[in-house]
């Protein structure tokens, strides 16, 4: 593993949840997540999926471990995650989406996607990802890699 910036380390520093619309958040993809020189549905998940953020991190540094050899980057902004909105789905279901900065003690730049679903958090901690609907889930998936760009292609080894 090539050595952490030190940058990266989060010390003293709490959570930052202000974010501007045009912050790029990065994601790492394995090469079999895309399609081409495109990422695929494959690239992005629910719940809370993980991204690091521009504000505080350079998408390199989501590459640093021997175990992302050949991987890729993508990256979306923090507008395009639907913000403060509440989506129906089937009629009864009411999710939203929500960014929230999670520093880790060596990766100050992790952020997550959280998804609630009528105001109650879905995460495999909650033991309750029954509660995240396939259709809403593919639908939000889909429009993330809609407005995704590569920021670092994948490679082969």
């Amino acid at each position: 593993m090539a050595e952490i910036p030190a940058e990266m380390m989060t010390l003293e520093r709490g959570a930052d949840n202000e974010f501007s619309d045009q912050e790029k958040l990065y994601r790492r993809v394995p090469r079999e997540s895309f399609d081409g020189d495109e990422p695929s549905v494959a690239a992005v998940e629910l719940p809370d999926m993980s991204v690091g953020r521009s504000k505080y991190g350079r998408p390199e540094w989501l590459l640093l471990s021997e175990d992302y050899r050949g991987w890729g980057v993508i990256y979306f902004l923090v507008r395009d995650i639907p913000p403060d909105i509440e989506i129906i789905q089937a009629g009864i279901m009411s999710f939203t989406l929500e960014p929230r900065h999670v520093p880790l003690a060596k990766n100050y730049p992790h952020f997550e996607v959280w998804v609630f679903r009528d105001g109650v958090h879905i995460c495999k901690r909650n033991m309750n990802l029954h509660l995240l609907d396939p259709d809403f889930h593919l639908r939000w998936r889909e429009r993330i890699v809609l407005a995704s760009h590569v920021a670092i292609p994948p490679q082969s080894n």
